[in-house]
């Protein structure tokens, strides 16, 4: 069972963010149950009041954190200027920043917070220019935790919280619910459903797996909650009942709240021992069987999300078949939650070492072709159409398309 000693909430901001952390320190109640950790971006040049304004708008004490600090539930802290601050064993340490960078670093204290509590912390992302918290943001996912972002569409500078990527985003909040929505997260950070009706979630979570085909039920209970959490609260349903009607009622909902539920973050030549040992113990008896028995050989990644990782097993195919002196036909199909591709590597008996030359993004997919002769060549089965809209020519390989 999560303990309110081992959560923690962050939040960064920038541009604006004075008003906007004092109107979310003034929405918590006065027995919040976690640390918080500020990281506003301030003018080195000017002494900071930040502490002394957001003491005004919260009974919580408030401190502005020296060299170190010991993290306790229920206080806010404030990153001075001009420091970097990063988490080791629940503990706060400041850092001196590079010349000429901006401090304290949203990305840097995520980074760091994201390692130390998991799946426990929640990351806030508030008005602000530029995109500091969104590469930090990835860190918080890959982790498992929660992001909430400031609405854009109110925010005073919205650069800050729309540069987080959608696929990251659990909850998108105006700053007055924000405190409800953290006190709410929290709550269903432990291992039970803490007051839902686990009946209706059960029958709630079924009939996501009649439409979507995705069965949720051996996922940890604290994190459909947190997602459902995020949907209920963006879509103003206080009850479990009241969202199953809006469900219903507004068929669209149940791609939002699968897509929020899936994580969909991941990276080229994830776990890099794995990636070795399929390079080198499992790759080349694949290939000695196809020559032996004549056949193609292929491959298929399953739910690879954005194509990272399908594309990860054609480099390395490429890699491998560039040791091979005899034709080889190989598919790589890709298979995102919503999406169906493949990728078609052909090597002749005269290429060289092939390099794959292909990269993947997650807005459209990608083409690649190394020759006439066909030695890299990528081609989709069919032209497929992703769930964000994009559509994949049969030139191109749709493994790459959004999910």
């Amino acid at each position: 069972m999560t303990t309110p000693e081992s959560q923690l909430v962050v939040v960064g901001a920038s541009a604006g963010g004075i008003e906007a952390l004092s109107r979310v320190v003034a929405s918590l109640p006065d027995d919040f149950p976690v640390p918080i950790v500020i990281a506003q971006h301030l003018d080195p040049r000017r002494p900071s009041h930040l502490r002394e304004i957001l003491a005004r708008h919260t009974p919580l004490p408030v401190r502005t954190v020296t060299e170190h600090a010991s993290l306790e539930a229920g206080v806010v802290y404030v990153v001075p200027s001009n420091r970097h601050v990063e988490l080791t064993d629940h503990e706060l340490r400041l850092r001196r920043p590079a010349a000429g960078s901006i401090a304290p670093s949203v990305d840097v204290l995520l980074e760091s917070a994201s390692k130390a509590y998991g799946a426990d912390l929640i990351a806030v992302i508030l008005t602000g220019s530029g995109s500091d918290g969104s590469v930090g943001a990835r860190h918080v996912k890959l982790a498992g935790g929660t992001v909430v972002i400031e609405n854009p569409a109110t925010a005073m500078f919205p650069s800050m919280p729309s540069s987080i990527p959608p696929s990251l985003v659990d909850a998108t909040v105006e700053l007055d619910g924000m405190g409800h929505l953290l006190q709410d997260l929290l709550t269903v950070a432990g291992d039970s459903a803490d007051g839902m009706d686990r009946t209706e979630l059960d029958a709630l979570l079924a009939r996501i797996r009649e439409r979507s085909g995705i069965d949720f039920s051996g996922y940890k209970p604290a994190t459909i909650l947190r997602r459902l959490k995020g949907r209920m609260t963006a879509t103003a349903r206080t009850s479990l009942s009241a969202y199953g009607a809006y469900l219903e009622a507004e068929p669209e909902e149940y791609a939002r709240l699968v897509s929020s539920m899936l994580i969909k973050v991941t990276e080229f030549f994830r776990d890099p021992k794995v990636w070795d040992y399929v390079r080198e113990r499992i790759l080349p008896a694949m290939i000695e069987e196809a020559h032996a028995e004549g056949r193609e050989l292929r491959l298929w990644s399953a739910g690879c999300a954005t194509g990272e990782e399908a594309y990860s097993l054609a480099i390395t195919l490429a890699e491998a078949l560039g040791k091979e002196r005899k034709p080889l036909d190989v598919r790589v199909f890709a298979t995102p939650s919503r999406l169906r591709g493949a990728a078609r590597i052909q090597r002749s008996p005269s290429q060289a070492s092939p390099r794959t030359s292909a990269t993947a993004t997650s807005a459209a997919p990608t083409a690649a072709t190394r020759s006439a002769s066909g030695c890299v060549r990528w081609s989709s089965s069919a032209s497929t159409t992703s769930a964000s809209g994009h559509r994949s020519p049969e030139s191109t390989c749709s493994c790459a398309g959004t999910s």
